[in-house]
């Protein structure tokens, strides 16, 4: 009867078969828009997540429109840089 009762003890004592009551943790807020709206009560950590959230799409929208004006220049730079790099390698020889 004694590996019985060892085999209850082991079962009781695995935390997946005990139903205990978990453990309180305050969550973290992902966004919500109406603590933004309170920027004066919100803790530096938000503040900081918030600018992060609001100022990406602008800062995206920024890169792609002088992407999209500028494509042919970069283009042109990148064909540029490819071709030094080519000749680079070949160098000049000095001649003694």
């Amino acid at each position: 009867m004694s590996r019985i009762e060892d085999l209850k003890i082991l079962l009781n004592s695995l935390s997946f078969f005990t139903r205990k009551e978990p453990i309180g943790r305050e969550m973290k807020r992902v966004f919500q828009w109406r603590r933004y709206l309170e920027w004066k009560g919100l803790t530096p950590q938000e503040k900081l997540s918030a600018k992060r959230f609001l100022l990406i799409p602008v800062f995206a929208y920024l890169i792609i429109k002088i992407f999209n004006q500028n494509f042919s220049l970069i283009v042109l730079f990148l064909i540029g840089y490819l071709l030094y790099k080519t000749f680079e390698k070949g160098g000049i020889l000095k001649n003694k």
